[in-house]
């Protein structure tokens, strides 16, 4: 972070609110540098609980190590790594170790996963932070805190946003934790990257490169919304700049980077010496790359685990490139960006690949793949390949599984979605992808429909299934197929009114607004409180009237 004062470090952090692996820096300390063996001592304040202890020793054990294998240094002075058990643990640590002010301190415990003061070789680690969820979280984490003390020394001091460039600061270290991250068995490079680039095409919006460079306090608080995603960005940028400029060398010319400050002391001269060319050439091959990718098709990477056979995998590749033409067909677009989609061979398969893939716990993992044929994470999809033999299953699941994908993408904010909306869509769509295969035609799918809401006996109601919750309540009192039924039939009746494409329309209605409701009246002509009430009416009434 900046060293312009306590004001401009605390606006540095709330400018990156709503973002993983928020890290502070607390350089304008008048601490002096002591040399040292380049040890790391972890200091648990309060009662840390066991795993965050154990991963940020993993981390820490092997942090220096790996800096010597990825660039050939190590940390140079002792440096205290101290571990908050609960987030009034982590503020007494800002107020002990960096003097800042308790309302202050507050502010940043409220917001950080971690701060770091180079001068005072200090780390503080917020154990209770929302982006400790995993142990990959938590020792990229790590990593991220103590490469900002490698910053610090291999500059000299010179890593502040007045002479450093910000994104590569912030997007240096969070490309070494994730680096850690995988090497100690955590979330793969490519997941890191791929989430990163996922994030941002869902984000309503995003910070420009261009104001993450050097920023003065007034530019600052213009990147104070929590939506702009500025650490996502820098390390976009960062990935960028290694891949096309540092491929193979990508840790020693970060390591030269942070050397070459202390010696010209300007990030863009530095940037220029170590990397062949000027940020503003850069900054222009950046914009046009990345325009080029959220609007290109999207790369869907199948990989087929142990057990599933080659021929199924094939199969699904093709119904991906079946589903991408018929959403340009009747979308009008197509899916961007880049994703995995793993095919597990069993229950038990794909929850051992949630846990390996996406670094969620092994309880929860297996939680998660008995309830669902198909797992969303991130940039990540993961599908119980045992589940869909058949080539029906195949055609529905993908369409269902890509429109649920598309429009979480177009959306941006799908926890402000309609639930039975966003999952009839998916449902129509995969109903929509039989009829292509001659397996059915929509009203044929209608009828069948209605009479297993006749044959459920009593009707859910659409208005309970606005919500995730209340769509789980609706699916828990009567049945998964019954609640997906009326989900499907209403949707296709506003496919009916108004086309394929305002599902689309809507979901970018949402981004934009911020408001599903809202989006909805917009797109449909009327409020979903309305559209359900008379929806609700007219199944009623055509339930009768099949008696």
């Amino acid at each position: 972070m900046k060293k312009l004062g306590c004001l401009v470090v605390l606006l540095a952090v709330l400018a990156a609110i709503g973002v993983a692996g928020l890290s502070g820096r607390s350089d304008f300390f008048p601490f002096g540098r002591e040399k040292g063996d380049g040890s790391i001592k972890i200091i648990a304040e309060g009662q840390p609980d066991d795993a965050m202890m154990k991963d940020v020793r993993e981390a820490t054990d092997a942090f220096n190590r790996t800096m010597e294998q990825v660039m050939g240094i190590r940390l140079q002075r002792n440096v205290k790594v101290y571990v908050g058990g609960t987030e009034a643990d982590y503020q007494k640590i800002l107020e002990r170790e960096f003097n800042l002010p308790p309302e202050e301190a507050k502010t940043i415990a409220d917001i950080s996963g971690g701060w770091t003061g180079g001068k005072k070789a200090v780390t503080a680690i917020n154990g209770k932070a929302g982006v400790m969820n995993s142990s990959s979280d938590r020792i990229s984490t790590t990593a991220h805190e103590l490469f900002h003390q490698v910053q610090y020394e291999l500059s000299d001091g010179n890593d502040t946003d007045e002479q450093a460039l910000f994104w590569l600061e912030e997007g240096s270290a969070d490309y070494v934790g994730a680096d850690l991250a995988a090497r100690l068995g955590g979330k793969s490079m490519q997941k890191w990257i791929l989430d990163v680039k996922a994030e941002l095409m869902g984000a309503p919006r995003t910070v420009s490169p261009q104001s993450l460079q050097h920023n003065t306090l007034e530019q600052r608080k213009a990147l104070m919304g929590k939506d702009l995603h500025s650490y996502q960005m820098s390390d976009l940028m960062t990935w960028y700049l290694l891949t096309t400029r540092a491929k193979g060398h990508e840790g020693e010319k970060l390591a030269q980077y942070f050397r070459q400050l202390k010696e010209v002391k300007q990030g863009e001269a530095a940037f220029q010496n170590t990397f062949g060319i000027s940020l503003e050439d850069f900054l222009r091959q950046f914009d046009r790359w990345w325009k080029e990718e959220q609007t290109k098709p999207a790369v869907l990477h199948i990989e087929a685990r142990e057990g599933v056979s080659q021929a199924l995998a094939r199969s699904l590749e093709a119904e991906t490139k079946a589903v991408q033409t018929m959403f340009q067909s009747r979308l009008g677009q197509q899916l961007h960006g880049e994703y995995q989609i793993v095919l597990a061979n069993n229950q038990d398969d794909l929850a051992e690949a949630v846990k390996t893939y996406c670094s969620i716990p092994e309880d929860k993992a297996k939680e998660l793949a008995a309830s669902s044929l198909w797992i969303e994470n991130g940039s990540t999809v993961l599908l119980n390949a045992s589940q869909i033999e058949s080539d029906r299953q195949q055609s529905f699941t993908v369409g269902v599984m890509l429109m649920r994908v598309m429009l979480g993408q177009r959306m941006g904010q799908p926890e402000r979605s309609v639930e039975w909306l966003m999952r009839g869509s998916g449902y129509l769509m995969g109903v929509a992808r039989l009829g292509e295969k001659g397996l059915g035609t929509l009203p044929q799918y209608q009828r069948a429909w209605l009479d297993s809401l006749r044959k459920a006996g009593r009707l859910p109601q659409l208005a309970q299934m606005s919500t995730a919750d209340g769509f789980r309540q609706v699916s828990q009192s009567y049945s998964d197929d019954t609640a997906s039924v009326m989900a499907e039939y209403a949707t296709a009746e506003l496919v009916s009114r108004r086309g394929w494409p305002s599902l689309i329309r809507w979901a970018e209605a949402v981004r934009t607004t911020g408001d599903a409701q809202k989006a909805f009246r917009q797109i449909f002509g009327q409020s979903s409180v309305d559209f359900e009430a008379e929806l609700q009416s007219r199944v009623q009434r055509q339930l009768v009237n099949a008696r």
